[in-house]
């Protein structure tokens, strides 16, 4: 007679950190030149394809691995209070609309912006002290601390405003097989030889989901 195989005891998922950050914290803990023109996308971005959610907070699931491989998962409660947003930028609340409404020559790059917004965030959180000096045109990363010719370190962001983790998956990793096969972000990083320390920043509207991970070295 054959006994039934036992079945292991499921594992159960640790309950995530929770870390709470007020969006207008980002004035001091990034360069004006930078959070100015992405805090407004990242107001219009905010409630993704469930318009039924008009106000913050907003929470993101974010699975984080830094250089020690250890992954872990953050919820992220993105919170603001315009009055103190519009001390630092009187126009902010104005230019939100319009970047929702698709009343601007920047209505295409919604996501694009709001991204840029959300890694600057997850820097300021994750990467405490550490602080955005240039961003690069045309060539990865996006995002750089340190522009030292041949010693650049920096994050590559990208954004999807549906698809959740298995679309950011395809951006980390690369899709399909074959001569159609498409490299991801995480290799052409590895691969830079003027790259000694990379990131990336994967950030999904709907559903609220994040890849922030640390790919080289």
């Amino acid at each position: 007679m054959t006994r039934p195989k036992k079945t292991p005891p499921s594992i159960p998922h640790p309950s995530p950190e929770v870390v709470h950050y007020p969006l207008e914290r980002l004035h001091a803990d990034q360069g004006r030149d930078w959070v100015i023109d992405a805090i407004p996308a990242v107001l219009a971005w905010m409630p993704g394809a469930d318009r039924t959610i008009p106000s913050p907070p907003f929470s993101f699931t974010i699975d984080h691995v830094s250089s020690d491989r250890r992954p872990r998962r953050i919820r992220l409660e993105l919170s603001w209070d315009l009055e103190e947003l519009r001390a630092q930028d009187a126009g902010v609340e104005e230019r939100a609309r319009r970047l929702r409404t698709g009343r601007t020559v920047q209505r295409e790059h919604v996501t694009e912006l709001a991204a840029y917004g959300l890694s600057f965030v997850a820097i300021s959180i994750l990467m405490p002290g550490r602080r955005v000096v240039a961003m690069r045109k045309g060539l990865p990363p996006d995002i750089l601390f340190d522009v030292t010719p041949g010693k650049l370190r920096g994050v590559e962001v990208a954004g999807r405003a549906t698809g959740g983790r298995p679309k950011l998956l395809e951006i980390r990793d690369g899709e399909g097989e074959g001569r159609a096969a498409s490299m991801g972000k995480a290799a052409l990083l590895r691969a830079r030889s003027d790259v000694v320390e990379a990131h990336i920043s994967l950030w999904c509207a709907s559903p609220k989901v994040a890849i922030m991970e640390q790919v080289k070295p």
